[in-house]
């Protein structure tokens, strides 16, 4: 009996390791993804990669992102034909297909999660000819970007809640009043009165968040130029690796401040480049900038890349996504 009770407590803890993280966070049975973060898979008859719809796929998934030092794309697309999709691509982690529906009135969207793989993210796009499909994507490529932008950003924040490094979010939430997550491998590097530092480095990399807070009393504070006043009084506590040296921002582009709502939370998004007074470094940073109403405080969390010699976009949504785990605990 005692043998019989090892064997299935044996094969229950098999049962669960061997479960993966679906794209709500729930527990799967699915194999994980395949293809690289920021990969997608578009099928398209081939006839039409080189036509009008192909070439509308490829300005919408492969245009730049902005405010980036160099120039890299959205997503790594790969097209192929329906007759490629075998079960090698199956497995991948973002999968747009586009069917003729004989009958159908007019093309519409459907999005699928976790069909044969999770965290899996496919959409699906059909109508009753391929023009009808062009002018919905036309229609609505904003959207299509965001959600695979957001596909990706999600797989990265449940990484971090799953291996959170418990410490610091608690260290931030008992001296600022926020809550942010962080995966292991990031370090706090310091908590300073109305600043905090936090970054993951490695020989070749560094990726970063910087915390800070001032209080609420310009009715101008949502513009770029009194953020960026504020944000290089801030950062100047960061010193470079030569004496003397320290963080700034970069007057080689303007930085640009638009809104976006998060959970029922104003925020305005500010990008641009940062470079270090002194000493020939830089590269792309995102601030998230938010009003805590019950504090009369702006809060500011910022996510920075520093990869000179490599691309940046990967390391800066991987960063990026734990802006929007930043919740602000209520006194």
């Amino acid at each position: 009996m005692k043998s019989r009770w090892i064997i299935i407590l044996a094969a229950a803890v098999a049962l669960n390791s061997s479960c993966k993280k679906g794209s709500k966070g729930e527990r799967s049975l699915l194999p994980n993804v395949t293809g690289s973060a920021n990969e997608l898979v578009v099928i398209l008859p081939k006839a039409l990669h080189n036509d009008t719809l192909g070439k509308l796929y490829s300005d919408i998934l492969t245009e730049d992102v902005p405010f980036l030092p160099q120039s890299e794309p959205r997503f790594n697309m790969v097209m192929i034909p329906p007759e490629a999709f075998t079960d090698i691509f199956k497995p991948h982690r973002n999968i747009i297909f586009n069917d003729i529906v004989k009958g159908a009135k007019e093309a519409k969207m459907s999005l699928k999660k976790d069909v044969w793989a999770a965290p899996q993210t496919i959409l699906y796009i059909s109508g009753p000819n391929y023009k009808s499909i062009y002018d919905l994507l036309l229609k609505e490529r904003d959207k299509i970007v965001s959600i695979f932008e957001q596909a990706e950003r999600d797989r990265v924040i449940q990484n971090a809640i799953t291996y959170e490094k418990k410490s610091i979010r608690e260290a931030l939430e008992k001296k600022y009043g926020v809550s942010i997550y962080f995966p292991k491998g990031y370090r706090l590097n310091f908590d300073h009165d109305t600043i905090a530092w936090v970054s993951y480095e490695t020989p070749l990399t560094s990726q970063g968040v910087i915390l800070y807070t001032f209080s609420y009393t310009e009715k101008n504070t949502f513009t770029v130029d009194y953020l960026l006043k504020k944000r290089n009084e801030f950062v100047k506590t960061i010193s470079g690796p030569t004496q003397g040296s320290y963080m700034t921002t970069s007057n080689f582009v303007v930085p640009q401040l638009t809104d976006m709502m998060f959970k029922n939370r104003y925020y305005g998004v500010m990008r641009g480049l940062w470079d270090v007074y002194k000493h020939p470094m830089g590269g792309p940073f995102i601030s998230h900038i938010t009003v805590d109403e019950e504090r009369q405080r702006v809060i500011v969390a910022e996510a920075y890349v520093y990869a000179p010699s490599k691309e940046k976009r990967n390391y800066l949504r991987q960063v990026e996504a734990l802006l929007y785990t930043m919740e602000i605990i209520k006194k």
